[in-house]
């Protein structure tokens, strides 16, 4: 055998630094708000508009009229690629089997509604619930006809749904390695919207909790670069074995999410001395194709030295190959890479597509047999699926249209990669589209602009947006200050009426002056929160310093709730620095104190539960148990009484 023909190839691994492929906006919007928008730069000339900056996602930051990025909260987030299916589009994706794409829509020219709304992200979740029990319990015993055609329907709505919101995703993902994402949106914002958009693709995410966001931010980024990597590694060692050439993809900053892999011409005169392993590859024996050696698709002249690494055209020693492209893979799948382009057999990837499709409609629309409705199923294609997962069969069916939207997103964008190379991948990919709600991607990039348009036009109009932000800053710090039950009582109160008048060309001030102590409240909160949950020593983790600053705003806030002290007090039991320490001492006091209003009675008596219990706590040090005695009684030492650092 031949000396391995393995090539790590470095032209698609970010290695070139191209110009950025995203870009931030900030736009000033009425009654203290600014609509944040990215911007990516549009490289397919196949759209012709390549080197063109699209509007892709915009997101309102309700700033609440000031320059404190404190009291900011993200609101509305809206994908300006998705755009409401036309009449034909639905009236295809309702028909059973029907698993190609008609036509795209045109133009867009209304304001797109927002795909979230972050300050209240549950709401979905109770729409969702009640349209799945309307479709079990009354469409589905109506018979074939109408079962087939409702679940068909809205199995291709929430596809369409999910893949706009992965194509988001993979966006935040690559802005976020970029120098313009840390100069707009903070890390915290960052990671709330990126975790309320991967949440809404769940059926019960958004009742996630504020604090665990960030956590689940983490667990999120973990997994993906886990999977790219052992997707790398798998790959990269099937094409060893096979002497095939690997070739990672990566935008600039970014780790590689796809992979191509390409044979040499050359070496298939000598493919007899080759092996080939085609388990988790997914594609046909290279080496016993006789279409290869009078390939007339695309291929590539590329250069080697005599140690068979990549080299320039004009270096001594330089060897040229004609290359040819054999496979195209996500790298984002969980477990083995994903095929998503074979270019000797175009129609493999679809026809796993079409066989998967057609089994679900088959059971569910047609036979009316569902996981949950049949224990029997239920376990059998439970066992099925795990044995086929477990020999590399591409089961998931969000994962694969996760992994479908990733590659859209960097094919447009990308520009290490031949124009022709990119077109043909682009015509791959797009003939994987099943959903006839979606779009081409040249559509997209129009409706794109014209909502844009349409969007910023509404945010400056008088009448727009600024009275529903008013709206909803009136429910938001109703969901502080009253109970459930009161909020619940309210909102069926509003069916019959219009709900408060509300004129934000003249603002309240109470009612900014209580929201903004309610949002640095909260905030603070989170910080602590995420604070205790990312290790057991804090100061390690975060500086002592910022913490007491934490903890010095919160208990200065007059909304701080009952919350606050529990999480003060852990913050002290977890610390050795003894200045913060006397800091959460100080910030427990602070809250012990009645607010004249005679609020907050519970954060008063939670404060003083706190300190009498590190008071009387055995494995504390004497010296702060009796340092907790005296700002229980309200006798507050003075610095010289502390205990040294590190008592």
């Amino acid at each position: 055998m031949f000396e391995s023909a393995l090539v790590t190839l470095a032209l698609g691994a970010g290695l070139l630094e191209p110009r950025a492929a995203y870009r931030v906006e900030s736009v000033p919007a009425p009654d203290g708000a600014e609509l944040v928008t990215v911007f990516g730069r549009v490289q397919d000339p196949s759209l012709n508009a390549a080197g063109t900056d699209v509007p892709l996602l915009s997101v309102l930051r309700d700033t609440l009229g000031d320059a404190d990025p404190g009291n900011d909260r993200l609101r509305y987030v809206w994908i300006l690629t998705s755009t409401p299916p036309t009449l034909w589009q639905r009236a295809v994706s309702a028909l059973s089997f029907a698993y190609f794409r008609p036509h795209s829509r045109k133009s867009a020219h209304g304001v797109p509604a927002p795909m979230l709304d972050l300050a209240a992200p549950g709401k979905s979740v109770w729409t969702n619930l009640a349209s799945n029990s309307l479709q079990a319990l009354r469409l589905d015993p109506m018979g074939m006809t109408v079962r087939s055609t409702t679940r068909t329907y809205r199995s291709n709505s929430s596809d369409y749904r999910r893949l706009q919101v992965f194509q988001a995703l993979s966006t935040l993902d690559d802005f976020e390695h970029g120098q313009a994402a840390q100069n707009v949106l903070s890390d915290a914002e960052m990671r709330e919207l990126y975790a309320r958009l991967r949440l809404s693709t769940r059926t019960f995410g958004g009742l996630v909790q504020q604090r665990k966001l960030s956590s689940f931010y983490d667990q999120q980024a973990a997994q993906l670069q886990e999977n790219r990597g052992h997707n790398w590694e798998l790959l990269r060692q099937r094409a060893e074995l096979s002497g095939l050439y690997f070739e990672p993809l990566a935008l600039a900053g970014g780790s590689p999410g796809s992979a191509l892999l390409w044979v040499a011409q050359e070496d298939l005169a000598r493919r007899d001395d080759q092996r080939f392993n085609g388990q988790f590859l997914g594609i046909a024996n290279p080496w016993t194709d006789d279409r290869l050696l009078r390939w007339t698709g695309y291929s590539e002249v590329r250069y080697f030295d005599s140690g068979n690494a990549p080299s320039p055209s004009d270096a001594a020693g330089a060897e040229p190959r004609h290359m040819i492209p054999l496979a195209f893979y996500s790298l984002d799948y969980p477990h083995v890479p994903l095929l998503l382009a074979d270019f000797r057999d175009t129609l493999k990837p679809k026809r796993r597509e079409l066989i998967q499709h057609g089994a679900d409609g088959l059971l569910t629309g047609v036979l009316g047999i569902t996981r949950f409705g049949n224990l029997s199923f239920f376990a059998a294609d439970t066992a099925w699926s795990f044995v086929r997962n477990r020999h590399g069969a591409p089961g998931n069916r969000t994962a694969r249209l996760e992994a479908y939207s990733r590659a859209r997103e960097f094919l447009a964008t990308d520009v290490s990669l031949s124009p022709d190379l990119k077109a043909e991948l682009a015509h791959r990919i797009d003939h994987l589209a099943l959903n006839p709600l979606e779009n081409g991607a040249g559509a997209e990039v129009r409706v794109a602009r014209q909502q844009y348009a349409a969007l910023l036009a509404f945010a400056q109009a008088p009448g727009g947006l600024a009275i529903r932000l008013e709206r909803d800053r009136r429910k938001e710090l109703e969901s502080y200050t009253r109970s459930p039950a009161r909020r619940l009582l309210t909102s069926a109160a509003r069916i019959f009426t219009r709900g408060p008048y509300v004129d934000p060309s003249h603002p309240d001030p109470l009612l900014r002056e209580q929201l903004d102590s309610q949002r640095r409240a909260a905030g603070e909160q989170r910080f602590l929160n995420r604070l205790l949950a990312s290790s057991p020593r804090l100061e390690v983790v975060w500086g002592a310093d910022a913490i007491r600053d934490s903890i010095q705003r919160l208990s200065s806030e007059p909304a701080a709730g009952a919350r606050a002290p529990h999480l003060i007090a852990q913050v002290f039991q977890r610390s050795t620095d003894s200045e913060l320490r006397m800091a959460c001492l100080r910030g427990l006091e602070r809250l012990t104190a009645v607010p004249s209003e005679g609020s907050h009675c519970a954060r008063c008596a939670a404060a003083r539960s706190e300190l009498l219990r590190l008071s009387l706590d055995p494995g504390m040090e004497a010296s702060w148990r009796e340092l907790s005695r005296l700002y229980l009684a309200g006798k507050a030492p003075t610095s010289e009484l502390a205990p040294s650092r590190g008592e």
